[in-house]
């Protein structure tokens, strides 16, 4: 199997069972042990880091799913590049419990974003990810308050 078509497999695994299917057990078969996800950017940029699978898992998706317990998403671009790969996503869920400070609306949520995604073998190792779930929650938000 080509190198692609490893990475490719990987990015299925990470949004059909890990996401779409909510199977966070797989998690330690799809990232390294150490991986880093650099969220809304670099540290440096005014994001944070998470390192390491429970950080990343109990800390950004467990409470993810939790909040939109119907999210789906789904890939609109892969590109490959050495040890990189770059998606393009859009996701979608009802708003039913607390998330970055916002109140629960029962709103559906669509929201877009990009990740960069740097491979070890056939495992994630690093993630860059850019998404505007903030923004259109905010929004949410103050269209719920009026």
């Amino acid at each position: 199997m080509s190198e692609i078509e490893t990475y490719r497999q990987t990015m299925e695994r990470l949004i059909e069972e890990i996401w779409n299917q909510q199977n966070l057990d797989v998690v330690s078969e799809v990232f390294t042990e150490d991986a880093v996800m650099h969220h809304g950017g670099s540290g440096d940029c005014g994001g944070h880091d998470m390192i390491g699978i429970p950080a990343f898992r109990d800390g950004y998706m467990r409470p993810t799913q939790a909040a939109f317990p119907d999210i789906q998403h789904r890939v609109l671009d892969l590109l490959f590049d050495g040890d990189k790969v770059v998606m393009r996503f859009q996701g979608e869920g009802t708003h039913m419990g607390e998330y970055l400070g916002f109140a629960p609306t029962d709103k559906t949520l669509r929201y877009e974003g990009l990740v960069i995604f740097r491979m070890e073998g056939a495992l994630i190792a690093e993630v860059w990810v850019i998404s505007n779930m903030a923004r259109v929650l905010a929004a949410m938000q103050d269209q719920s308050e009026a």
